[in-house]
């Protein structure tokens, strides 16, 4: 019932997101609608224009050669000739969209936009019969502020309180026992990371193919102690109670623990990017493509005893080092279809992306572990296995299911000149049947190193699945050329 919990509440999560995205994008489309603006009688043009000389004249030289051609074009019998220096105007679009927008036309657009290849029985998006000068490439560099699903782990070290006998030190349900480290969720604080696209226009400035890799930085916890009281609690299968693994006791042992803990996120996508909707003020892509994702997740405990008093048949000076580690890799590979929609006002934009990925992940499992004896005057002697990684479960397991990855954004993006935009915005990606590192740990066993395997044969290891969410903030900068 848990478990269902969990996984319905990652996916109330991801729905809300949806709603949020398309509910802005609805606000925002239908304050700017022409339902909800004032109409005049009288006609306006469609956009702000302004005549820009690119040869270095003056603006009076500008309103010179309007003037001039307009008293030719009326026949004027009184119009006077002036020698004025020929000069080279562009026609500049003050209201400027982004890369995959009519609006990166620095040529004029008629009323109500171009449609992708006709416009006004033209098939330049050009009524005028003016030059369009289309930035047919596109950049973009994000910085990421994204916080990863945490990892939920078992309790892995505990301690007792001074005066605890050894065989109740650190076992879990006994008095006075301290968790030291697991028994919570760790690493799912914000950390870094960054999102490169790169795109180009076909030659009817409206369909594209874009290009783009995400990467969440690696982050790590570790835990270390050298406490006079260490232990390591598993569930004894032979007793039927918990249990644990002393690593140190005044009485007779000394040693130390260390726990680490690593996991990052990349993936990246090959789009094809359709238009299906175009106008003077938004526009809507559909998005076609593939998606690779990976999630890697590693966990290790390193732990060292030595005796400094004698133990039955185990002689004072006698060091055990030993080690458990668990690394598991998930990779994605699957067709993408999504939505782009943007809508544009002023230098402003507001974006809305939806896309999912639908395909197979396949999930590596790596169990390893070792212990190592050194007796006083006698050698080393090396076996397989730590504590909860022993012959019973050691070896590389893998495992293939359909999966889906649904990601969901929204972005507000502010233009400063004809080649540069500024970003901001908010991103949740969704990871269905994902394996985590957590789900490969059995902290049951039926012995303890180097002791052979024997009755239930634990620590064993099972394939399960858990739903993956990583979302955060994102702020980047956008190139045109």
């Amino acid at each position: 019932m848990l478990s269902i919990r969990k996984k319905n509440s990652r996916l109330s999560i991801v729905m809300l997101a949806v709603a949020i995205v398309f509910v802005e994008a609805s606000v925002v489309c239908a304050a700017d609608s022409p339902e909800t603006k004032s109409t005049d009688s009288a006609p306006k043009s469609a956009r702000k224009m302004t005549w820009r000389p690119v040869s270095g004249k003056s603006s009076a030289d500008s309103k010179a050669v309007q003037l001039a051609s307009s008293e030719s074009a009326a026949g004027s019998e009184d119009s006077v000739a002036t020698d004025v220096a020929p000069v080279s105007y562009d026609f500049y679009d003050s209201f400027v969209g982004d890369p995959l927008s009519p609006d990166t036309t620095f040529g004029m657009q008629p009323v109500g936009g171009c449609d992708c290849g006709f416009c006004d029985a033209g098939d330049a998006c050009d009524s005028m019969a003016m030059t369009s000068h289309r930035n047919r490439f596109w950049g973009r560099a994000e910085y990421l502020a994204w916080s990863l699903d945490a990892i939920r782990l078992p309790p892995l070290v505990t301690t007792s309180p001074a005066g605890t006998t050894p065989e109740n030190t650190g076992v879990l349900g006994q008095s006075g026992t301290t968790v030291l480290f697991g028994g919570n969720e760790i690493l799912d604080a914000l950390r870094s990371g960054v999102r490169i696209s790169v795109g180009r226009l076909d030659t009817n400035h409206c369909d594209a193919i874009e290009l783009s890799a995400l990467g969440v930085f690696s982050d790590s916890e570790s835990f270390s102690n050298n406490g006079t009281l260490l232990a390591r609690p598993v569930f004894n299968t032979q007793t039927g109670a918990e249990d644990a693994m002393l690593i140190a006791h005044p009485d007779f042992l000394r040693g130390s623990v260390r726990v680490q803990v690593e996991n990052e996120l990349y993936a990246f996508d090959v789009l094809r990017r359709l238009r299906l909707v175009s106008s003077a003020c938004d526009n809507l892509d559909l998005l076609i493509g593939y998606r690779h994702a990976r999630l890697d997740e590693m966990l290790r405990i390193d732990q060292s005893s030595t005796y400094t008093t004698a133990q039955g048949q185990i002689v004072s000076g006698t060091s055990v080092v030993l080690f458990d580690e668990f690394d598991v890799e998930n990779q994605f590979n699957g067709a993408e279809v999504g939505f782009h929609y943007r809508r544009r006002s002023g230098t402003w934009t507001l974006a809305t992306l939806l896309k999912v990925g639908l395909g197979v992940n396949t999930a590596d499992v790596t169990i390893d572990g070792g212990t190592t004896n050194t007796v006083p005057g006698s050698g080393s002697a090396s076996f397989t296995g730590g504590l909860l990684a022993q012959q019973t479960n050691i070896g590389q397991y893998e495992d293939s299911q359909f999966t889906v990855i649904p990601e969901v954004g929204i972005t507000l993006s502010k233009r400063i000149d004809e080649f540069v935009e500024l970003s901001i915005g908010y991103s949740l990606l969704y990871w269905s049947n994902a394996t985590r590192v957590a789900d490969a740990i059995d902290r049951s066993v039926s012995q303890f190193p180097p002791e052979p395997s024997s009755g239930s044969g634990n620590p064993r290891f099972s394939f399960e699945t858990d739903d993956f969410i990583a979302h955060g903030l994102t702020t980047g900068v956008n190139f045109s050329f």
